[in-house]
C-alpha cells in the first residue's frame, strides 16, 4: 500500500484589508524615502575638475558665437542665448529631422559638468583612452565631451560626422569640424578627429543633394582630417572599428562616448532605442542583433557613455530645459551629491516590520479565539 504524504494549505489569517494597508504603508514609506533625499551642497567628489570642463565650455561658446554671427544672422527666436550653435531648420547639409528644443537645452556650459562625471563614473582618469563619436546635430554636447576630457587629461581618439540633423552645425560654412577647427585653433581644446565621414544614411550620405555632400567634403578638407567613404552600411561599421583598433595603439579604452543617434554607433530604428542615455554596460540581447559601434565596445566589456534623450537627462541631473538666458557655469544639480536621508530609512523600515507584525499576531489572536469558539459550539453526534 502505497503512503502519500498530506498536504494542507492554511491561510495566514491575515484579512484581507490588513494586506492591503501593508501594502499601502509599504509603497508610502518607499516614496519618503525617495523624496526626502538630502541633496548635500558640499559636492561631488569631482566638482572642480567638473567646473574646470564647464569653464572650458564656456570660453569655446565665447568663440563660436561671434564666428556664426559674421557667417550668417542669429535668430534670437530659435537661438535665444544667441550662441551660434543652434543652426538652421534646413539647409543643404541636414541629414534629417531634429528636435528645436533639445539643441536649445545643450546650449548651457554644465553639460561639461555631466560628461565629466559620466567619464569618471566610467573610471576614466588622467592618461586614460577614450573613444568618442560624434556628428554635427549635437554641437554643444560635442563641445561639452571635448572640454570634459581636457579637464579630465584624458586621451581620446575621435571619429566625427560632418553632417548634422535639424538645427545643429548645419550651416554649410560652419559645420561641426569647422567649429572643432576653429576652437583649436583659439586654444580652447587640443582634440582633433582622426576621421570624418560625410554622415547621413549609410554614412555618406545618401539622399542628401550633391552640392550638400561637396559642402561637407570641403569643410572635412579644411579641417585637414582623412575622409572616411564606407560603400555601405556594414563597412561604415567595420571601418570606424578598425580605426579605433588601430589609433589604440595596444592601449586599452577606458570609455566609448557617442553624441547623437547615428545609426552606425547605435543601429537603426528599433535597435537604437535599446541603448539607453547615459552610462551603460550592457544592453538587452537583442540590440546586439545588429553590428553596431556601441554595441561592439559594449561587448568587449568596455563602458559605453551615450548622449541622447537630451530631455531626460537635463532632468536627471539637475540641468534646465531650453534655457533662455546664459547658464553661470556651477550652476545646477549635477554639482551636488545625492544622498538617502539614513536615519529615516532606518525609522521607516523599522515602523514598517513592527505594522506587519502588529497585524499579523492580532490576526493570529483573532483566528485563535475563532477556532476556541467554534470548537466550544461543537454539537456532539448521537450514537
Amino acid at each position: 500500500m502505497s503512503k502519500f504524504t498530506k498536504i494542507y494549505w492554511r491561510s495566514s489569517g491575515v484579512p484581507l484589508w490588513g494586506q492591503v494597508f501593508l501594502i499601502g504603508i509599504a509603497v508610502v514609506a518607499l516614496l519618503m524615502a525617495e523624496n526626502l533625499r538630502q541633496r548635500d551642497p558640499t559636492v561631488e567628489k569631482n566638482y572642480a575638475t567638473m567646473v574646470n570642463a564647464a569653464k572650458i565650455m564656456r570660453e569655446g561658446m565665447d568663440v563660436i558665437k561671434p564666428l556664426r554671427a559674421r557667417i550668417a544672422p542669429i535668430n534670437p527666436e530659435f537661438d535665444p542665448q544667441r550662441s551660434g550653435l543652434i543652426g538652421l531648420e534646413n539647409s543643404i547639409i541636414t541629414t534629417n529631422q531634429g528636435g528645436r528644443q533639445a539643441k536649445q537645452t545643450t546650449v548651457n556650459p554644465n553639460w561639461a559638468a555631466v560628461a565629466v562625471k559620466l567619464l569618471a563614473d566610467a573610471g576614466v582618469q588622467e592618461g586614460d583612452l577614450v573613444a568618442v563619436t560624434v556628428s554635427g546635430s549635437f554641437p554643444a554636447l560635442n563641445l561639452a565631451v571635448y572640454s570634459a576630457i581636457e579637464a579630465l587629461g584624458a586621451d581620446a581618439v575621435i571619429i566625427a560626422s560632418a553632417s548634422s540633423s535639424q538645427w545643429g552645425a548645419n550651416v554649410p560654412e560652419l559645420a561641426w569640424l569647422d567649429m572643432e577647427r576653429e576652437l583649436r585653433r583659439a586654444g580652447v581644446i587640443s582634440l582633433k578627429s582622426v576621421y570624418a565621414s560625410i554622415g547621413g544614411i549609410e554614412d555618406r550620405g545618401v539622399g542628401m543633394p550633391r552640392e550638400g555632400i561637396q559642402s561637407l567634403r570641403e569643410s572635412i578638407q579644411r579641417a585637414g582630417i582623412p575622409l572616411l567613404e564606407p560603400a555601405n552600411y556594414q563597412e561604415a561599421v567595420a571601418n570606424r572599428i578598425a580605426i579605433f583598433r588601430e589609433y589604440s595603439a595596444e592601449r586599452h579604452y577606458q570609455a566609448f562616448v557617442n553624441v547623437g543617434g547615428g545609426a552606425t554607433i547605435v543601429g537603426p530604428p528599433g535597435i537604437d532605442d535599446l541603448f539607453r542615455s547615459g552610462l551603460q554596460h550592457d544592453a538587452p540581447a537583442r540590440a546586439f542583433a545588429v553590428d553596431t559601434v556601441m554595441g561592439y565596445f559594449l561587448q568587449e566589456n568596455i563602458p559605453g557613455i551615450h548622449f541622447s534623450g537630451v530631455k531626460n537627462m537635463a532632468e536627471r541631473y539637475g540641468l534646465p530645459l531650453v534655457p533662455l538666458e546664459p547658464v553661470p557655469v556651477g550652476n545646477g544639480g549635477i554639482y551636488s551629491a545625492t544622498v538617502y536621508n539614513r536615519w529615516l530609512a532606518v525609522f521607516l523600515g523599522l515602523a514598517l516590520f513592527g505594522m506587519t507584525w502588529l497585524i499579523v499576531r492580532s490576526a493570529r489572536i483573532t483566528s485563535i479565539f475563532n477556532r476556541a469558539g467554534r470548537h466550544g459550539n461543537v454539537t456532539k453526534p448521537m450514537v
